[in-house]
């Protein structure tokens, strides 16, 4: 935001604004069939442990269904580290047929998750994005910033951390079939 001044008396304010991204985005991917035979990526942050508990009971259940969960922890955002994550984020994505990346429950991890589930949408992979739901709408704006108006987004009850795990137990139970359906997961 700039100040501008043409007299003593008289402030003008100039807030800039971010062009309109292309209303169309670039297209979001579904599996389109079973989830039997298929390799679906789980990515998880060291920085939130509900939500490792919550991806580790889905990776059981994708493995009762016949697929193979590949699963991938991020420790970093900036830096060394967080260039190294990027880099491991985008291998991964060719080693998977579709991801759930998550979670988006602070403003940073929020940007980072929508990063590397556009990262997966980039390799042509189905992906959603797990967000908390005081995250929803940063989750929805980056995506579409980040060109990808479209980007399945499933939202999580907020506060998640520091739930007892019979709690989170009954969130991964509950929200597990919404994610399939977001990827596109049918028999």
């Amino acid at each position: 935001m700039s100040i501008a001044t043409t007299d003593p008396a008289t402030i003008t304010i100039r807030m800039p604004v971010a062009p309109v991204a292309d209303v169309a985005g670039a297209p979001a991917f579904v599996l389109d069939g079973p989830l039997a035979g298929h390799k679906i990526g789980l990515r998880t942050d060291l920085a939130w442990r509900s939500w490792q508990f919550i991806a580790g009971l889905w990776a059981e259940s994708l493995r009762g269904a016949g697929a193979e969960p590949v699963e991938i922890i991020t420790a970093a955002q900036v830096g060394k580290e967080g260039t190294q994550d990027r880099e491991n984020i985008d291998a991964w994505s060719d080693q998977i047929d579709a991801g759930i990346v998550g979670l988006g429950t602070c403003g940073s991890c929020t940007s980072f998750s929508v990063h590397d589930a556009v990262t997966l949408e980039s390799h042509r992979k189905p992906s959603i994005v797990v967000v908390a739901s005081e995250f929803e709408t940063h989750a929805r704006n980056m995506a579409r910033f980040l060109g990808h108006p479209d980007l399945k987004v499933l939202v999580l009850p907020y506060p998640l951390e520091a739930r007892p795990e019979d709690e989170l137990r009954t969130i991964a139970s509950d929200y597990y079939p919404q994610a399939l359906s977001l990827l596109g997961v049918h028999e």
